[in-house]
């Protein structure tokens, strides 16, 4: 959300040295990514985020946390698809999708290991994860990086499809609120991961995170679905179509992904198109509810990418009731869910893992299955919900 722009996007660390050679070899020899520099860039913010007391940090809980679910998503569900307004199973099920989404990757320091997958498909019941590829920032994001991140993305999902988890890839475009500024390079990327995972049933498409302000080329124009929105996404999803037929493709709607209604008036025309919805439970209540529910009643099928337990700044704690009863409304109408978020190394009440402190240092954050000391007021809370297990809401329904 537009109060979360600015920290979410602080480039804390640049990973350099994931180069899988297994993705690029996929692709056409014109398409293959150059090898990008095996240094690692650091920023003041970085060394001041992970500096870590010695003495406290050896002092390890270690590994706790244990399986709870043996079912693997992929060979549960199989190929997605839409049907009406819901999300479906190979057999026509419905199905409501749960689990996280990454912060922006430039700061999620080689997160999504073996171990890592593990502990959120098997401990935490996490049947997706969402890549949040964040497009453009102020110094760092794909488009000043497109090699390493491309191969960087291509070694998640290349770790995420073995563990048979769905994997969101989402175009993360925040202060290029306008998509059509980097519509070329959104292309690019989305054929390219298209033609390499196309035929994986894991693989869904987010081909612009939160669409906001006003278009890149007409200041006073406002980017709107039906001019700017629509338009580019239609462009992105005939790029996608022609190297993968039939996964679900999710487009952000206008005013930061909260106006579906809006993208319920005038829909895309594809089978396997679904439309994003955000929201921060401490921020967004009845009014943006409504949106949903309009959108539902009329035939849109809807995907929340992102939400929070706090603002929508990513703070000011944890909003319990608030986020209850977004619960009973996506529960209503069978809408899958991704919470914002895990792995990033930006500090806010709304990620789910307590990092760079004096007790645990990144080496623990990376081998996963975290002890319950580990996780933030958020990650306890938003665990519970993935697994559908009882939480003791603390008094007040409300903490920092």
């Amino acid at each position: 959300m537009r109060s979360r722009a600015l920290s979410c996007l602080v480039s804390l660390l640049i990973v350099s040295s994931m180069i899988m050679a297994s993705c690029s070899s996929r692709l056409p020899a014109e398409t293959v990514p150059l090898t990008p520099p095996t240094t690692v860039q650091t920023t003041a913010e970085t060394s001041e985020s992970v500096t870590i007391e010695t003495e406290e940090a050896e002092a390890s809980f270690g590994p706790l946390s244990t399986a709870q679910v043996t079912d693997i998503p992929v060979e549960l569900y199989g190929q997605l698809r839409v049907e009406g307004t819901q999300l479906v199973s190979e057999s026509g099920e419905p199905v409501q999708l749960r689990g996280m989404s990454s912060g922006g990757l430039q700061s999620c320091f080689q997160f999504f290991n073996d171990d890592v997958c593990d502990t959120l498909i098997q401990d935490w019941g996490c049947t997706v994860i969402r890549l949040a590829m964040t497009s453009h920032g102020l110094d760092n994001g794909y488009t000043y990086f497109p090699d390493r991140y491309f191969n960087e993305v291509c070694g998640y999902l290349d770790t995420l499809i073995d563990h048979g988890v769905y994997v969101i890839v989402d175009w993360h475009i925040l202060f290029d609120g306008d998509p059509t500024e980097y519509q070329e390079d959104a292309v690019d990327f989305f054929s390219r991961i298209s033609a390499i995972y196309g035929d994986y049933p894991n693989i869904i498409y987010e081909v612009c995170n939160e669409p906001n302000g006003m278009r890149y080329d007409d200041p006073e124009s406002p980017v709107d679905w039906d001019n700017v929105i629509k338009p580019y996404a239609e462009t992105v999803i005939a790029a996608i179509r022609e190297n993968d037929p039939d996964n679900i493709i999710i487009v952000g709607t206008p005013n930061w992904s909260q106006d579906v209604d809006a993208a319920s008036l005038n829909p895309i025309n594809d089978d396997n198109v679904m439309y994003t919805l955000h929201f921060y439970a401490g921020s967004h209540g009845q009014d943006h509810m409504d949106k949903v529910i309009t959108a539902v009643n009329n035939g849109l099928p809807i995907f929340c990418t992102e939400w929070g337990v706090s603002l929508d700044s990513g703070n000011s704690g944890v909003f319990y009731n608030e986020t209850l009863e977004w619960m009973d409304l996506l529960n209503e109408y069978n809408i899958s869910w991704c919470n914002w978020s895990i792995g990033t190394a930006i500090l806010e009440s709304s990620n789910a893992l307590r990092l760079y402190s004096n007790n645990f240092t990144i080496e623990q954050k990376i081998q996963g299955h975290w002890p319950d000391e580990m996780l933030s007021n958020s990650g306890l809370f938003v665990r519970s919900l993935i697994l559908g297990t009882d939480f003791e809401i603390p008094e007040g329904g409300y903490s920092t």
